[in-house]
């Protein structure tokens, strides 16, 4: 008797708040490591509501590394973006010494009856030793204390709270529309839109295998006169198909020519909900007029204001830039374009869908 082993539930992580999702989504784009990278990206995802599956064909990796950072994610929250490998010999200092020293460090400097406004390496081991804290420890030590704990130096940074008073409810309908469409119960299709860019042609570092202390080279000079590139995707999320296009431009002529090239991928007799971000260039007056005339078939959806992480296709390009753009040198656009077309091709190839083959046929006998 032949066993069937049921697939494992799916994982999602728990509500972001506007704050939270706005670093995440920088860590995304320019964390320090890879794995930080790609744990936001997943968070980011898992936000949208997409499944572990979908998460790790989009990023690469496999569905127990998915659910791994999840859950760690619901359970450590922004600290389980940063994961720290142990090792090294034993410490000199017990656990609640150490503790009390990250809590200091972590502490305003005038809370605790001194002058200044942050503390250097040196004021915070002369307090720590005045204190009786610690009676003795190094700037070296200190500073792989307040690294193991996972406390760098870093500079203040301001955050925004979504102004929008539709928040909650465009949400709800952007993730309800993203189920509808993946459960086939939506009398249409769902398309996220976005661009990606700009995007010049330079050296951009990135990383490889290689030997032991030989990295790979990259050239140091260039200059920046070939202009800049954007790449306009489309992303049905009931078909999983990304679609993407080069343009010179990101303005609102181009949107809507490209958001109709889009629409004439499906018969006319099938709604296409395109979901979009803020942007002004996405909301003219010419893009609604089109998408509130009746013939075109078309429903424009908004994330909220602050929320763009709700749009599935930003997933789509990190892994379009961390796989075509990074650890590039492209000579010219042409083969930029063709390095991009050849990575979407693989990419719908990788999670080809039967409704794919069907969409295309249909759009032929229309």
């Amino acid at each position: 008797m032949e066993v069937v082993m049921a697939r494992p539930p799916s994982v999602f992580v728990r509500e972001l708040d506007p704050e939270e999702a706005h670093r995440i989504r920088g860590l995304s784009r320019k964390g320090k490591t890879f794995a930080q990278r790609q744990r936001a990206q997943i968070v980011l995802a898992s936000a949208s509501r997409m499944s572990a599956r979908q998460i790790a064909e989009a990023v690469r990796t496999d569905d127990n590394q998915v659910r791994r950072v999840i859950r760690e994610f619901n359970a450590d929250g922004m600290a389980s973006l940063d994961p720290r490998t142990g090792g090294g010999r034993p410490t000199k200092i017990d656990e609640p010494t150490r503790a009390r020293i990250v809590a200091i460090a972590l502490a305003h400097p005038q809370d605790l009856g001194e002058a200044e406004t942050r503390w250097s390496l040196r004021r915070l081991r002369c307090y720590l030793i005045r204190t009786k804290v610690v009676k003795v420890i190094s700037r070296e030590q200190l500073r792989r204390i307040l690294n193991d704990a996972g406390v760098t130096y870093q500079r203040t940074r301001t955050w925004k709270w979504s102004p929008d008073p539709l928040f909650e409810a465009k949400k709800d309908w952007v993730l309800a529309a993203y189920a509808a469409a993946e459960a086939g119960t939506l009398d249409g299709v769902v398309v996220s839109f976005d661009e990606c860019g700009p995007i010049s042609l330079r050296p951009w570092p990135g990383s490889a295998w290689a030997r032991l202390k030989r990295p790979p080279r990259q050239r140091a000079t260039f200059n920046r006169r070939n202009g800049v590139r954007y790449l306009f995707g489309a992303y049905d999320v009931g078909a999983d198909h990304l679609i993407g296009e080069l343009w010179a431009q990101k303005n609102a002529a181009a949107v809507l020519r490209f958001l109709k090239s889009i629409r004439r991928r499906y018969p006319a007799e099938v709604t296409v909900y395109f979901v979009m971000d803020n942007l002004s260039t996405h909301w003219t007056p010419e893009i609604r007029a089109w998408a509130a005339d009746t013939a075109n078939n078309v429903a424009l959806l908004a994330t909220p204001t602050y929320a763009s992480h709700l749009n599935r296709v930003e997933c789509q390009f990190w892994s379009f830039v961390e796989f075509v753009i990074r650890g590039s040198d492209y000579p010219d656009w042409a083969a930029f374009e063709r390095a991009a077309k050849a990575y979407i091709r693989r990419r719908n190839r990788d999670h080809h869908d039967p409704r794919i083959r069907e969409l295309e046929y249909r759009r032929r006998v229309a």
